[in-house]
């Protein structure tokens, strides 16, 4: 799996928690090329990545998750697949990543893996067990990612955005359990009230991109008989490999 999967970390004032999530990452063996890019942090985000061997790219502003996420992607080299991994998840192991890379690698039909948080933590595992694709864990497989357009616009509604996309073109993505991983909240981070504003803006971005952004993109973009209307929770699956 080495020689062709790589992995994209977006940051943005994740200096207590980006080192140990590349560290996993590094010792996992199963990535050829990591990518940690750093979306205008305050912090010491920046020299938490410049301290272990990854390519290491820096925003001099925030630009939003989907901004760098799109950087990543135009420093990859030649690729099967990539996976997307937050920077401030906690409990994350090896077997979570090969597990989430093995459909994508396995079944040529599959274009995307998702990862569903469980058994961590009580407020995100009731928000995975409904809304799981809002998720930023997961892989892609190169020729979905060679169809996508430039994420930048939709920000914290990426994830819809991918999904949603993934369906349109079918058979789409399936989950992978990710027992015992979480991450940490905004209001942790940022504390209760400013957490809570992040939270808002980020449901609002979301949902602007889930309701507005991406039907006219699709409308423009996707024939009518491949343009995806089903509910979010809705999903199509692929082989998960053995």
């Amino acid at each position: 799996m080495k020689s062709a999967t790589a992995a994209i970390v977006p940051a943005y004032n994740e200096e207590p928690r980006i080192g140990s999530v590349l560290d996993t990452i590094l010792e996992s063996g199963l990535f050829r090329t990591i990518v940690a890019v750093d979306d205008g942090s305050h912090d010491e985000t920046w020299n938490e990545i410049l301290a272990r061997p990854v390519m290491g790219i820096r925003h001099p502003s925030n630009r939003g998750k989907a901004a760098a996420l799109q950087t990543g992607i135009k420093h990859l080299p030649d690729f099967d697949a990539v996976a997307f991994i937050d920077a401030d998840l906690t409990g994350l192991r090896t077997e979570h990543l090969a597990d989430l890379l093995l459909p994508v690698l396995h079944d040529p039909r599959c274009l995307m893996t998702v990862a569903k948080l469980t058994r961590a933590r009580a407020a995100v595992d009731v928000v995975q067990q409904y809304v799981s694709i809002l998720n930023g864990q997961r892989v892609l497989a190169r020729g979905f990612v060679d169809r996508l357009p430039d994420l930048s616009p939709v920000r914290f509604g990426v994830e819809v955005f991918l999904t949603r996309y993934a369906r349109a073109l079918g058979p789409g993505h399936t989950t992978v359990a990710w027992p015992g991983v979480s991450h940490v909240m905004k209001e942790e981070k940022y504390g209760l009230i400013p957490g809570f504003y992040h939270r808002l803006r980020m449901y609002y971005e979301v949902l602007h991109t889930y309701w507005i952004y991406y039907p006219n993109w699709a409308k423009h973009n996707l024939p009518s008989n491949s343009r995806s209307r089903r509910p979010i929770a809705k999903r199509r699956q692929c082989t998960r490999g053995n």
